[in-house]
């Protein structure tokens, strides 16, 4: 009876021929492609994240420039204000060269330019750059030129963020009442 049980344990071990072996390695291999997977998914998540924090950090720097030429507008002496530096054409938003100082703008009055650069947080491509236009007319004398009384003037400002693919451009009008 013995050998009997010996002999059909032998016979067995004939027929399995390596059927957990090759149910191993395909589950090794399911486990290898999803493992893969999620380290794509992973990797493409942190650069749509960091893209989105790049694009924030651009637009920030452009409301900063918005904000210093609205400044600049609105605190300008009264006998001076015809003195702040218009621009007759807003640059191209996409040219990075026609957003430099080397613009043939009108030069500038005391310490402010054409196109103000301002310091800003370090780690950007490029300082935060704004232009000045009268609002409603291609001159550049903005005199009562939206409503009785107001002087309104058109900022452009464009910021990029730590790489100089993310650009921000921003646009509004402010209206200054004349002193």
């Amino acid at each position: 009876m013995r050998k009997l049980a010996m002999l059909s344990q032998l016979l067995n071990r004939k027929r399995q021929s390596g059927m957990v072996l090759v149910t191993g390695l395909i589950f090794l291999l399911l486990m290898t492609v999803l493992g893969m997977t999620s380290v794509q998914t992973t990797t493409l998540n942190e650069r749509m994240a960091s893209n989105a924090n790049d694009r924030n950090v651009a637009f920030q720097a452009a409301e900063i420039a918005l904000r210093r030429a609205e400044t600049v507008i609105m605190n300008t002496e009264a006998e001076n204000i015809n003195e702040i530096p218009l621009a007759s054409v807003a640059p191209d938003s996409d040219d990075d060269n026609d957003w430099t100082d080397a613009i043939s703008y009108p030069s500038a009055v005391g310490s402010i330019p054409a196109v103000s650069s301002i310091t800003t947080v370090p780690p950007l491509a490029a300082q935060p750059t704004y232009v000045i236009q009268c609002a409603y007319s291609e001159s550049t004398s903005c005199s009562e030129n939206c409503f009785i009384g107001m002087n309104c003037y058109k900022v452009t400002a464009r910021g990029q963020g730590a790489i100089a693919t993310s650009v921000v451009v921003l646009e509004t009008i402010v209206a200054r009442p004349i002193d």
